[in-house]
């Protein structure tokens, strides 16, 4: 069984969330439920759970306040909001799960199952502090990027990415200083989330930063920063030519 506390200061959506794990994930077992930073910090103290459902504003503090109080976060999060565009940017690009209200079915379904699946950790410091520091952009462009690799993880400053380039199963990420990090994600998971970045896939083997072009050549090479080269694939050269042409 799965050990879960749900956090919000709204007792209907509490119920919502309690009424549909108990429906459709048997295997949650809702432990306690609190509705303020106080009381969630009492509940968590005290049952020990394996999985917390965080609203993000509560009546004396927000779900960061509660998450600063730990040392060490040993549990699972599921964050729930009704922040704007922008904020759901910053969930995805910080890995982190949420559930947007009114909280629906399926999507409450897929959250619990990644969670099944996940490594029996919690949530380090650094994840938080990178979607605390992507919230405060307010802007479609983010500030850093969670790369989940075969170890954990690595948090990436997003204007330092140059290229991405797959790499069968994994990703390649090529970045300023002439570093390399692998990710045990494939490209195409990365394609969704940089499309607002300014990042454009050029063939199906890479995808580049458009920040960091510095060249083209007549042999279908995108010359980049560091030295960088990236293919460009027939079928991209229309979208490439009207993103520096404007034609």
């Amino acid at each position: 069984m799965i050990k879960a506390v749900i956090i919000d200061d709204e007792k209907l959506a509490r119920d919502v969330i309690a009424n549909y794990l108990g429906e459709f994930c048997p295997d949650v077992e809702i432990v306690a439920q609190a509705s303020s930073v106080r009381t969630a910090l009492a509940a968590i103290q005290k049952t020990s759970p394996d999985l917390v459902f965080l609203d993000i504003e509560m009546p004396d503090g927000n779900g960061f306040d509660l998450l600063s109080l730990f040392e060490k976060i040993y549990f699972k999060i599921i964050f729930i909001t009704a922040y704007s565009e922008y904020a759901i940017r910053a969930f995805r690009f910080s890995a982190l799960d949420y559930l947007l209200k009114p909280v629906k079915i399926d999507e409450l379904i897929d959250a619990v199952a990644r969670v099944r699946s996940a490594e029996p950790r919690g949530i380090s410091n650094e994840i938080i502090n990178s979607l605390l520091s992507n919230l405060k952009s307010n802007s479609p462009r983010q500030s850093t990027l969670i790369i989940p690799n075969l170890k954990g993880f690595e948090v990436l400053k997003v204007n330092e990415i140059i290229l991405c380039q797959a790499d069968g199963y994994c990703t390649n990420f090529h970045l300023s200083g002439n570093r390399k990090v692998v990710s045990s994600k494939n490209l195409k998971h990365f394609d969704g989330l940089l499309e607002d970045q300014n990042f454009m896939r050029v063939h199906h083997s890479y995808m580049i930063n458009l920040d960091h072009v510095t060249g083209y050549t007549r042999q279908g090479e995108i010359l980049l920063s560091e030295g960088l080269k990236a293919y460009l694939g027939d079928s991209y050269k229309g979208e490439f030519a009207r993103k520096f042409t404007g034609k």
